[in-house]
């Protein structure tokens, strides 16, 4: 199966129930085919208005890399008087940052290998070398701090005062699956307004192991997260043998708001 086969029978789906997304995941008899249908399911309908925040034009197919949507519909979009955000994994990268900062937020930015330590990037940007994890500890073969997400917002909150984050990015190659169980299990995706991960699914892993990763990406859209924006990475074609798919993308930007945080009335 090939990522244009499988793009146009995701949009196939986007009007789908949650009970047909919870009873496809659960079966035995799941395919890699159906399993990357749901993660490409994209569910737009559910923002009307996107927009996507910083990138960079690459090549090789030529397109825009890095871009984050971001909805901004009144009950949910981040106030440019006074948001938060966080973001994790920068690679000296700063595009997505430097457009929120223009927004109008308090950009927290946060990236262990960049051979470089705490600083302010600009007035609004605030960088601190700490990888995202489950707990906090290090990484004695690359020599990185890492850090649980309720673990830096506790510390942080010197900072930046018990706020809500309206805006946490998770770009974090693999990592994601660490850490976002502990997010879950701490409460600290309560604290979030709109959520943005880009997912990675492991060609090396059995398809067991990749559905337990997409079951977690379900477990946070049922606990009240509203997808409203999933575009694949043109530049992570591969083959995901495991999951019986060849030439297909493996990453995927994919982005929620949380429905326990609207504010007052919209259409």
């Amino acid at each position: 199966m090939n990522s244009a086969r499988l793009q146009g029978a995701a949009g196939q789906h986007c009007y789908s129930s949650s009970s047909y997304w919870d009873a496809l995941l659960d079966s035995e008899s799941l395919t890699g085919y159906q399993l990357l249908q749901y993660v490409m399911w994209t569910n737009s309908s559910s923002c009307l208005l996107s927009h996507d925040f910083g990138g960079v034009l690459v090549q090789n197919p030529p397109g825009i890399d890095g871009q984050k949507a971001v909805c901004i519909d009144p009950h949910v979009a981040p106030n440019p008087a006074d948001c938060l955000v966080y973001s994790f994994g920068i690679n000296d990268e700063w595009s997505f940052d430097e457009q929120m900062e223009k927004y109008g937020c308090q950009v927290f930015a946060f990236d262990p290998s960049m051979a470089t330590g705490p600083h302010d990037h600009s007035p609004g940007i605030h960088f601190y070398d700490w990888g995202l994890a489950d707990r906090d500890g290090m990484d004695s073969e690359k020599n990185w701090t890492l850090r649980s997400l309720s673990s830096i917002y506790s510390e942080l909150t010197a900072r930046h005062g018990h706020k809500k984050i309206d805006y946490l990015k998770i770009d974090v190659e693999f990592a994601e699956w660490i850490a976002l169980p502990q997010m879950i299990q701490s409460g600290m995706l309560a604290n979030v307004r709109q959520l943005a991960v880009e997912i990675h699914l492991n060609k090396s892993e059995s398809i067991d192991q990749n559905r337990d990763y997409v079951k977690l990406l379900r477990s946070i859209e049922r606990m009240g997260f509203v997808r409203f924006d999933s575009k694949y990475n043109p530049w992570s074609i591969t083959h995901l043998l495991h999951l019986g798919l060849i030439s297909v993308p493996f990453a995927h930007e994919m982005a929620w708001y949380n429905e326990n945080l609207l504010r007052g009335f919209y259409l």
